[in-house]
């Protein structure tokens, strides 16, 4: 059974990031008009990128290539949700163009209480020769939504002189991105579990391990689905339990990690980052670098890294596939080991 979370709205900061890749499709009795118009005014694909905000309103966008723009003198448009009132599309044609073609993207406006589904698309252009209209098809996205998270095992019982693997485990629709956090009710203590990753069945995942040392006590397993610059919250507590042995006497460690969020294929990039003995620099330290790929459950070894005497440690890898990247940094008998968030790097 999928522990219940408590949900809360996060403030969007910054300007709404439309999500790319939604495609334009002509359906049903629109299908014929759109074969037979697109030709005249349009060429080559198009695309569009909407979705239903959790609070603030966003904008929808739709790009398209125009045919001979020197003969347009105005491109116009509405967009009609299921159900609902027109509204109209602005677009950002600029007459005068000598091109052969001119991409230009309509932008309308999107509620929270607007819905989700195919909206109807009508875009006018008027040439010297007379208007012609476009009709597509938009396929907007509902709201992201956490609806179950739960922490493997709960209750975490310490051990001592070891680490505890604890996994977590979100079922979240319609987000771009789910990350976790494991926060202790105490305040002072938490681990950052980076990305989650989203597997074949659709369930994001991510794990830890948790050192003998880790407060006991009241956890909170923080979720967020993040989507166009908005953020969905969720919670679900668990339980810590201390170790019966109490906790061994050794230095904590910590790991940083970063590296570029999309590659394009068959290129070098760097898994990059710091690691710490304790709040100082672990110089020297050689870590350990894992790699998952994406839709998969197990990370492998791909390579080490030394770090530098300032605690810097860098990996270079050539970009093969879509996954997440992690870093270890081994215990010994005297420092603990530690793991880095997951960090997902899309290759293109």
């Amino acid at each position: 059974m999928k522990r219940r979370v408590r949900l809360l709205l996060a403030t969007a900061t910054g300007a709404a990031v439309i999500l790319g890749g939604t495609g334009l499709t002509a359906t049903g009795a629109l299908a014929a008009q759109y074969a037979s118009t697109l030709a005249d005014d349009f060429t080559g694909g198009a695309s569009a990128s909407a979705f239903i905000p959790i609070q603030s309103d966003v904008e929808g966008t739709v790009t398209l290539t125009l045919k001979e723009p020197d003969k347009v003198t105005g491109v116009t448009g509405t967009i009609e949700p299921p159900g609902k009132t027109a509204k109209t599309v602005t677009f950002d044609f600029k007459a005068g163009s000598t091109a052969t073609t001119q991409t230009i993207t309509g932008k309308w406006p999107i509620t929270k209480d607007d819905p989700a589904g195919d909206w109807k698309l009508s875009v006018v252009v008027a040439r010297d020769t007379g208007t012609n209209t476009t009709p597509f098809v938009v396929q907007v996205s509902g709201k992201q939504g956490i609806s179950g998270a739960q922490v493997t095992p709960d209750p975490v019982q310490l051990v001592t002189g070891q680490d505890v693997k604890v996994s977590v485990e979100a079922s979240v629709k319609d987000a771009s991105k789910v990350t976790a956090k494991l926060v202790s009710d105490a305040g002072g203590e938490f681990y950052d579990l980076g990305e989650l990753a989203k597997e074949s069945d659709g369930y994001y995942r991510g794990s830890t391990y948790f050192s003998d040392d880790t407060p006991a006590g009241g956890w909170t397993l923080e979720v967020y689905a993040h989507k166009g610059g908005q953020t969905l919250k969720g919670e679900a507590a668990f339980e810590v339990l201390a170790a019966e042995g109490g906790a061994s006497k050794k230095a904590k460690s910590r790991v940083t990690i970063a590296a570029p969020n999309k590659v394009i294929k068959g290129k070098t990039f760097k898994v990059y980052g710091k690691v710490y003995r304790g709040s100082k620099a672990y110089k020297g330290k050689t870590v350990e670098v894992y790699f998952k790929a994406k839709g998969t459950k197990t990370y492998k070894l791909v390579g080490f890294a030394k770090a530098t005497s300032t605690g810097k440690y860098a990996k270079s890898f050539k970009a093969r596939k879509d996954g997440y990247f992690r870093v270890k940094v081994p215990g010994t008998s005297k420092t603990r080991s530690s793991l880095s968030p997951q960090e997902f790097v899309d290759v293109k």
